[in-house]
C-alpha cells in the first residue's frame, strides 16, 4: 500500500467507503478520504467515526470535502458511541486492532456484519472479544497477517430482493 487516498470519484457513489479511513490512519499514519456520498436512506453523518479517532490521539480536519485525519501511532481508547453505529464500530474497530494499548467500544453495534468482521480480523492477528454484544474489547498488535476470508451475505440487499420478489409476486404460485 502506497497511497493514503480515497478520492471523491472512488467514495461518491458508497457511503461505506468512509471504512477506509481507521484502516489507513492505522497502518499508514495518516489517511485522507473523500465525504462519502449519498445515502438513499436518509442523512448518515460521520462524526462518530471523527470523534473516536481524535479519541485515539488522531489529528482530523474536515478540508476542501476530505477527512484528513494523522496520528504517528493511534493509541487505545475508551469509546463511547452516542448512537450505535455499524459503520462506526467496524471503522473504529480495525483502526484499534493497529492502536497501542486497549481499545473499548462501548453501546457498540451488534450486527452480524460486526461479528464477521472480528472473526476476520482475529484470523489476521488481531485480539478483540465481545464481537456480538454493546461492549467490544480491542487490544493492539504490531501487525496483522493476510487471510482468505468468507464475507457473510448482506442482510438489507436480501431483504430488498424479497420485497422485489412480493411487489411483483414471483414467488406466488
Amino acid at each position: 500500500m502506497t497511497h493514503a487516498e480515497a478520492s471523491y470519484e472512488l467514495v461518491k457513489t458508497m457511503r461505506a467507503s468512509i471504512l477506509v479511513l481507521g484502516p489507513l490512519v492505522a497502518r499508514m499514519g495518516v489517511a485522507r478520504v473523500s465525504l462519502p456520498g449519498g445515502c438513499a436512506i436518509g442523512a448518515r453523518p460521520v462524526n462518530l467515526h471523527i470523534k473516536a479517532l481524535q479519541d485515539m490521539g488522531a489529528d482530523v480536519e474536515l478540508k476542501d470535502g476530505y477527512v484528513e485525519a494523522r496520528a504517528k501511532r493511534l493509541k487505545g481508547a475508551n469509546i463511547y458511541f452516542d448512537i450505535s453505529t455499524v459503520t462506526g464500530t467496524e471503522n473504529i474497530m480495525m483502526a484499534a486492532c493497529l492502536a497501542k494499548g486497549t481499545t473499548i467500544l462501548r453501546n457498540a453495534a451488534r450486527e452480524p456484519e460486526v461479528v464477521n468482521l472480528a472473526d476476520v480480523l482475529m484470523d489476521m492477528g488481531a485480539k478483540i472479544t465481545g464481537a456480538g454484544t454493546d461492549v467490544i474489547t480491542v487490544e493492539g498488535v504490531d501487525r496483522l497477517y493476510p487471510v482468505e476470508a468468507t464475507i457473510i451475505p448482506d442482510r438489507i440487499e436480501a431483504g430488498t430482493f424479497m420485497i422485489a420478489a412480493g411487489i411483483t409476486g414471483v414467488m406466488s404460485d
